[in-house]
């Protein structure tokens, strides 16, 4: 199985406008893959890792947006590992 490493992600608006949140990755070879292909990929077997600032964290498929009035589904988000640098909601836009 392959091994995918995120170093920035995309955002766009809420369907309702209250927040931003993650509509995909970007991997360090540059190529953009979307919440719902990267979930696919993970349930396929693959791992995701985020990278930043020498930390890694491990990319874990969620039901929907976090956000408690957002429906956006598939989401993703990193598990918890005492740094917010690899968090995926503060690694950089691109």
């Amino acid at each position: 199985m392959a091994t995918y490493t995120v170093t920035k992600v995309r955002k766009e608006r809420s369907a309702d406008g209250s927040h931003r949140h993650i509509e995909g990755v970007i991997t360090d070879s540059g190529v953009h893959y979307t919440r719902a292909e990267v979930v696919n990929s993970i349930n396929a077997g693959h791992v995701w890792r985020t990278s930043n600032l020498g930390r890694t964290a491990t990319i874990v498929p969620m039901s929907y947006c976090p956000s408690s009035t957002c429906l956006a589904k598939p989401y993703i988000r990193t598990n918890a590992d005492g740094t917010t640098s690899d968090n995926l909601e503060n690694l950089p836009e691109g």
